[in-house]
């Protein structure tokens, strides 16, 4: 099997250990609040969605779903679609398995439960909302900056075999392959044996006291809702 572009010139055992040697330092003070501040709240909102019921999701993705295809359209879609199978699949599964009181008519001679259908609709809601707001995440930071984030929120790692770099630049060439690549599918990719990118440009900048507030904040905000529910 071919290789996947620009791992064999990025690979984990090339890194420096203890160094981030494939980064380039650049500047991102366009954005607001620092990468690692809006991951952290992407975070807790996806964790936010787990304890929610069909009602409660079908609320936030009536608001959280315009948003991301009014600013995020392309790369929304792109992620819908690429996980359409997984889609499919947990639809099936709830709702052929899941025991329950049956549906009235035809739905219900074909094994159709009212809890099926509603467990596989709340599960459906919360990969398309977790996609769809990654996905307008990804827009507004762009992937050197979204890399950037995750790098700082990495740190605790930062001493073990180099790890963080490892994940990080992984991440990069995955994300850099899947965007410019002309493959249109899966399989194309597979026989696709396209250089990789020569340097790959981290933006690394330090946090300020307003993203540690936020971060506080909807840390706070998660503890308080974990504890009500």
């Amino acid at each position: 099997m071919p290789h996947a572009p620009g791992w064999r010139r990025w690979t984990s055992d090339s890194l420096p250990i203890g160094a981030a040697a494939p980064f380039a330092a650049t500047s991102c003070h366009s954005v607001r609040f620092h990468p690692a501040t809006l991951l952290f709240a992407w975070g807790s909102f996806v964790m936010f969605l787990q304890p929610l019921g069909l009602v409660p999701l079908a609320v936030v993705a009536a608001i959280i779903l315009p948003l991301c295809l009014n600013f995020a359209r392309w790369r929304t879609l792109v992620l819908v679609r690429r996980a359409r199978w997984l889609l499919l699949s947990i639809a099936v599964l709830f709702v052929l398995a899941t025991p329950g009181q049956r549906l009235p008519g035809i739905g219900g001679e074909l094994g159709l439960t009212e809890d099926g259908l509603v467990l596989g609709g709340e599960h459906l809601l919360r990969l398309v909302l977790l996609l769809a707001s990654l996905a307008l995440l990804h827009e507004y930071l762009g992937t050197s900056r979204m890399m950037a984030g995750l790098y700082w929120l990495l740190a605790p790692i930062a001493g073990w075999r180099a790890m963080r770099e490892r994940i990080v630049v992984r991440l990069m060439l995955v994300l850099d392959h899947v965007e410019n690549s002309p493959a249109r599918n899966w399989r194309d990719w597979l026989l696709l044996d396209a250089p990789g990118p020569d340097r790959l440009a981290l933006a690394v900048t330090a946090t300020r006291p307003a993203d540690w507030i936020v971060m506080l904040l909807v840390l706070a905000a998660a503890l308080a809702f974990g504890g009500a529910t």
